[in-house]
């Protein structure tokens, strides 16, 4: 490297540096110095367009499109790759609309230099990078015509041409052409790949990953019945399941041909497919050391020594998808007429049962239940078919230690009528009886059958309590006490336990959460049992420190009773990672800015939340490269539906609408920039895990979870109202603060617009979001507010001032007012007040913001009365004091001792949960522990009124 190159790497390195600090001012600057000094070489003046595209005004972007169109116009064009890389990231930056001059620029280059391969393939690989779908098919269609002997850019012209029929408009006949050739590209290569591996044609069909691109492009753009053809791909000698070429994915593939006779509802071809793919039973036993010695003369053994490698020698058929296919199947062609089929079955799931030793592996067991629950109501299935009752009944005692005992029976158990239901609880309490309790390991199988146990008491006996009295009172307090009781006597057996397992019997005090929440559900006035639920949690995580369970629990039942700081303090402890903040950080997040706004913390979650939105965008294209580069063609369509389900995710903008309210709330917290557009291209995906808490709830019911959320669930329709509002409130931030000329007016290169359709938008989504039950009262109040201030802003983008004036009077008179939801005296201090409060302390900044814009809004005829804009300021001055005055009555009642004392009697009273908590006093702290953190929790409702 030359002294001269060196030192300009090195200056170039400065305006990166710059960059990377959002200090796009002073990199420009840094360039600009060099130019005028005479340096002007190809590289630094994109790298100043670049820079230039950063700084958001009409004249830089102008500029910036001056100097790629003066690089990209030059002949012979530019050789540098790093010059025709920014050039491209340039024009990327500019906008969609200059999408064809990054291909453009490419082709030219690699036209002048038809046979730089190298340069052929920068070309590609800059248009995944931008995700730019038909540059991409052109690069790709180029190197498999130039280079023929390569077979990976036939596959890359093929994934190419997919990937821009997709992104292309339903209705446009480009999609179908492009799908077109993708189709008979592939199947060139589906034609040309022999049954005999030996010699295979560069362009035919060579891996697993291929046949699985084939099978994806199908449903795209194959002409016809799509699965037909799958199905013909898969069942084929030189590319099927059973193939040489498949052998690389066989599960994958095999599970795909179930899939689709499944959805084909070609029951008999799934019935035989699962029956050839289950394990032979004498394999299974001299797999398993217990089955007698076998006649060699015996067919099945005959074919499980077979010298050809097939499923049952290698164990594939012992899974649940092929055994629940195989149930399925068989019901299907039973209730068609074919009733031998049930017989058959039901041999071979009892003969494959009798191989195994019991309680390994589940499967059969579970098949046998799936297959009595086919008869349930009919009562005729073949000899010797247990009921749905005994069937239940004997998995339970063979799988009653294992965590999945549950989950596995619980649909089930639902099917049973009430007096069968009652038989099963009372089979499985005596079976739990009876388990010995000799060694430790034994002691410890046994409560794991005892908690597996209650959770069958739960689901049927609890489960469907919802009305409050004494009776429903005394049943759920029983459980609770009863789960509280087999947690303390589960600890003894932890001692040797690593500190980042969980105790044994964690199961069991998270099932006396669930009751105490049920409690506190059909009497919300009452807080005593969550106060109880933070002790018993509290507890267990001194014991079991990465109990996620109990963590989310906790954070959640904090919020419920206005303990923000408190679920703070706790949320780091679930160490969320990655994409996980998309899918569970809404546990703290929801509604944040209206809970908890004035902690130095709040803001930074949301940021740290909304860093995998990001993220997301920089690391797809790469994982789209490598799988190119690999020949994972099958995941590519994967990485994009992820890639869009994440940038479209509706947590994304509710994240940022609320660090934009933040923004308004406290003073001093820089505004958010963001997105007008909700969603990816219009589809909005809710990626939130809800089902992550431990959930025993009867399927009529609904989720556990659903139970004790902060209040309505917010969604798409919130995200997309409040979105349309933040619009509002930024466009009236936008003219109070702009610059003005001599007439008082935004200069016309900073002039704010709002979009026509904003109001219509925000009434759309509270109609929607009112339907599907996503609002609160105080958001509902709110989006009307903002909805109004719409129409009046654009109004005065009219200059129409009469009808200014006129919405001004109904906002000050009508709508304002109710932004402030009025709360009764005997409320008791918790999210609800919190919520309502924070919320009258928004629409009072957006009053003042409205104030703001008026005032600044000078050429309106008429213009607007002085007295009408003075009413509206002295109501949002007014509403900041009600709030005020709110939240000091608020906390005389958190304050008083009397209150708080009779709290902590309530928690700790003698009869039910609060006896426990005093006389387990080793596990639980006894009464001082218990005392001392009812009013710790106390203390942090205090500190979220006083923040007021």
């Amino acid at each position: 490297m030359s002294v001269a190159s060196s030192s300009a790497d090195r200056k170039n390195h400065l305006v990166w540096d710059q960059l990377e600090l959002g200090a796009y001012k002073q990199a420009l600057q840094l360039c600009n110095r060099r130019i005028k000094k005479g340096e002007k070489n190809e590289n630094l003046l994109a790298l100043k367009a670049f820079v230039l595209t950063h700084i958001h005004s009409p004249a830089t972007t102008e500029e910036a499109i001056q100097i790629a169109q003066t690089l990209a116009d030059k002949t012979p064009p530019t050789q540098s790759v790093e010059v025709l890389r920014l050039l491209g990231r340039v024009w990327s930056n500019l906008g969609p609309k200059y999408a064809d001059e990054v291909t453009k620029l490419w082709e030219k280059a690699v036209k002048a230099q038809p046979h730089n391969e190298e340069l052929a393939r920068e070309w590609f690989w800059g248009t995944v990078k931008t995700l730019d779908w038909r540059g991409a098919q052109k690069a790709a269609m180029n190197l498999q015509k130039t280079y023929t002997k390569r077979r990976e850019y036939w596959f890359w012209a093929v994934i190419s041409s997919l990937m821009l029929h997709n992104s292309l408009p339903a209705d446009s006949s480009e999609r179908k052409l492009f799908g077109t050739l993708a189709y008979r590209m592939i199947a060139k290569a589906r034609t040309d790949t022999p049954a005999n591996t030996a010699i295979i044609p560069p362009r035919a069909i060579q891996t697993s990953q291929e046949v699985n691109l084939l099978l994806e492009l199908l449903p795209y753009v194959a002409p016809g019945d799509a699965a037909k053809e799958a199905l013909e791909v898969l069942n084929s000698a030189n590319l099927g399941v059973d193939s040489t070429v498949g052998s690389g994915d066989w599960w994958g593939l095999a599970r795909k041909r179930l899939d689709l006779l499944e959805n084909t509802k070609d029951w008999r071809t799934l019935f035989e497919t699962c029956i050839s793919l289950l394990p032979k039973a004498n394999a299974v036993a001299e797999a398993n050391g217990n089955g007698e010695e076998a006649n060699p003369d015996d067919e099945k053994k005959d074919e499980t020594k077979d010298a050809k490698p097939d499923a049952v020698q290698q164990g594939r058929g012992d899974d649940w998808r092929v055994w629940d296919g195989f149930v399925m199947a068989a019901g299907k062609l039973y209730d068609d007429g074919d009733k031998t089929v049930a017989k058959e079955s039901l041999e071979k799931i009892l003969e494959h049962r009798k191989a195994l030793p019991t309680g390994s592996p589940r499967h059969g067991d579970l098949a046998l239940v799936k297959f009595s629950s086919l008869f349930h109501d009919k009562n005729d299935g073949p000899e010797g078919t247990p009921t749905l009752l005994e069937a239940v009944e004997e998995y339970f005692v063979n799988t009653c230690s294992k965590s999945c005992c549950f989950e596995d029976i619980q649909k089930y158990l639902e099917m049973l009528e009430d007096s069968e239901k009652k038989d099963f609880l009372k089979y499985v309490e005596g079976a739990v009886e009876k388990l010995p309790e000799e060694s430790e390991k034994q002691r410890i199988d046994r409560v794991a059958s005892a908690i597996n146990f209650q959770k069958f008491v739960y689901l049927l006996t609890i489960s469907s309590l919802n009305t409050a009295s004494p009776t429903t009172t005394k049943t759920i307090t029983t459980f609770i006490t009863g789960t509280l009781k087999l947690y303390a006597s589960a600890l003894s057996l932890g001692s040797s336990l690593l500190v980042t397992d969980n105790q044994y019997g964690d199961d069991a005090a998270l099932l006396a959460i669930m009751g105490l929440i049920r409690l506190y559900t059909l009497s919300p006035k009452d807080q005593s049992p969550l106060y109880q639920s933070v002790q018993i949690l509290e507890t267990l995580l001194q014991k079991s420190k990465h109990n996620y369970q109990a963590l989310l629990l906790l954070v959640r039942i904090y919020l419920l009773l206005g303990a923000i700081g408190s679920a703070i303090d706790v949320y780091p402890r679930l160490n969320i990672k990655q994409i996980q903040h998309d899918t569970l950080s809404h546990f703290l997040l929801t509604r944040i800015s209206t809970l908890l706004p004035n902690d130095a913390r709040t803001p930074s979650y949301l940021h740290h939340a909304l860093g995998i939105y990001e993220s997301s965008r920089t690391q797809t294209p790469n994982m789209l490269q490598l799988a190119f580069e690999r020949g994972g063609y099958a995941q590519m369509m994967g990485f994009l539906e992820f890639s869009e389900r994440v940038e479209g995710s509706v947590c994304r903008t509710m994240w940022e609408v609320e660090l934009r309210r933040l923004a308004r709330i406290i003073p001093g917290l820089p505004n958010q920039d963001m997105s007008a557009e909700v969603g990816y291209k219009g589809a909005v995906w809710d990626n939130r895990d809800f089902a992550v808490i431990i959930d025993c709830e009867l399927a009529s019911v609904g989720p556990y979870e659903r139970a004790f959320r902060i209040g309505p669930t917010p969604a798409e329709n919130w995200a997309r109202g409040f979105a349309a509002a933040s619009e509002v409130s930024q466009f009236l931030e936008t003219v109070a603060a702009a610059g003005k000329d001599s007439n008082g007016a935004a200069t016309a290169s900073e002039k704010p617009t709002l979009a026509t359709d904003v109001a219509g938008r925000i009434a759309a989504a509270l109609k929607a979001g009112e339907r599907d039950d996503e609002f609160t009262d105080a958001e509902k109040s709110q989006l009307l507010f903002a909805g109004a201030i719409a129409e009046l802003a654009g109004a005065a983008v009219k200059k129409d001032g009469e009808t200014v004036s006129k919405a001004l009077e109904g906002i000050t008179a009508e709508l304002f007012p109710k932004t402030f939801v009025s709360l009764t005296d005997d409320e008791i201090p918790d999210w609800r007040q919190l919520h309502a409060l924070w919320m009258g302390r928004d629409s009072a900044a957006v009053a003042e913001s409205l104030v703001k814009f008026l005032n600044a809004t000078k050429s309106l005829k008429p213009a607007v009365p002085k007295p009408s804009i003075t009413a509206l300021a002295e109501a949002a001055k007014k509403r900041k004091a009600e709030v005020l005055k709110r939240a000091k009555s608020a906390l005389k009642t958190l304050e008083d001792e009397d209150a708080i004392q009779t709290l902590v009697d309530d928690v700790l009273k003698e009869d039910g949960v609060g006896g426990v908590l005093r006389r387990q006093e080793a596990v639980f702290g006894g009464v001082e522990q218990v005392a001392d953190n009812v009013r710790k929790t106390r203390n942090a409702i205090v500190r979220c009124y006083g923040d007021f």
